[in-house]
């Protein structure tokens, strides 16, 4: 740990937020998911141990940390809600399987809402069902219960505008203070502040730009980038991801080099893991599945490969793989804390 925080602050410099890094390792201590969304690098050095009879699986561009707390709602360039993966700062070449032993093995970390077999199986049917079938989750004629689940309410409205209001004015470093002034809309008179959210970036500048357009609040954040925990850095991969063939993209999430712009709005966020712990239903588990599937699936050819793979892989591969990851993962938590 103390190397790749090393690492970053290199890579950050004199934006390096070391209270907000202090406040990770706070938020780590409390419970074994938030240490799974502060430690993809872990995973990412220890998966072919864990895991070694996945390796040599068809390898595709994967999500990297695909854990049940990377998900959230978007806008798409047709005003539509849309529901699915919406954090990509850990997108690299990887086995397809270990999106989905992540995904599950931090399901059972969250609580054991469910049995391993049921969780793995519950994936398979959404992930396979998405390679098929690969689409977006456009939650406007179908998907409907993912809307009412997680659309943002009148409670959720008032307190996503109210914490923005409340962030610690402060002018961000020239290169993200350019990125979000030519981001925000024209004639919305602005200003920045710092931002504190999540657990994994912690540590990483953030910053929101908040203001007001013909009567109502607009807002952009801009996240300082790092190389993916697997190994490079690669922007356009993730950008790609983001925006494949069987998504339907947020036109406002940019991957550069060094930053991460997205907009915010109660209806354009992560979904916060209470919220999805709260909902954690079968539906839920296969719909976060099949986007996956749909990300994986953006390249020609893929999905077939990984359907031919997982035919001939045994009975149980998916739950034995999780149920191995989560009790490590457990284990480090306790060493951790």
């Amino acid at each position: 740990m103390a190397a790749y925080e090393a690492g970053l602050r290199r890579l950050f410099g004199a934006s390096f937020r070391e209270t907000d890094l202090k406040h990770k390792h706070g938020q780590m201590g409390k419970d074994a998911f938030k240490f799974l969304r502060g430690t993809c690098w872990r995973w990412a050095e220890s998966a072919p141990t864990l895991c070694p009879d996945l390796m040599q699986a068809p390898a595709v561009g994967s999500v990297g940390d695909a854990h049940a707390g990377n998900f959230g709602l978007w806008r798409d360039a047709e005003s539509r809600l849309v529901f699915g993966v919406n954090d990509f700062d850990e997108a690299a070449v990887t086995p397809y399987p270990l999106d989905l032993v992540r995904l599950c093995a931090s399901l059972l970390v969250a609580g054991p809402q469910h049995a391993a077999d049921e969780i793995a199986d519950l994936a398979l049917q959404g992930y396979l069902a998405g390679l098929r079938r690969p689409s977006g989750l456009v939650l406007e004629r179908e998907h409907l219960w993912l809307r009412r689940a997680f659309a943002a309410t009148p409670r959720v409205r008032e307190d996503f505008w109210r914490d923005l209001d409340e962030g610690a004015p402060e002018t961000p470093p020239p290169p993200y203070d350019a990125r979000l002034a030519a981001a925000m809309p024209a004639g919305s008179g602005w200003s920045t502040v710092a931002r504190v959210a999540g657990v994994g970036s912690l540590g990483r500048p953030r910053f929101a730009a908040v203001g007001r357009l013909r009567g109502g609040p607009v807002a952009r954040e801009i996240k300082g980038r790092a190389p993916s925990c697997w190994g490079g850095s690669q922007p356009a991969l993730a950008q790609r991801l983001a925006t494949g063939p069987w998504r339907s993209p947020d036109p406002c999430l940019d991957y550069a080099d060094d930053s991460v712009l997205r907009r915010l709005a109660p209806n354009s966020r992560k979904l916060k893991f209470n919220e999805v712990r709260a909902r954690r239903t079968g539906r839920l588990v296969q719909a976060m599945s099949a986007d996956i599937a749909a990300i994986h699936a953006s390249e020609p050819g893929i999905a077939e490969a990984i359907l031919q793979d997982h035919k001939a892989r045994p009975d149980g591969w998916l739950a034995q793989a999780a149920q191995r990851v989560a009790a490590w993962t457990l284990a480090e938590f306790r060493a951790f804390r």
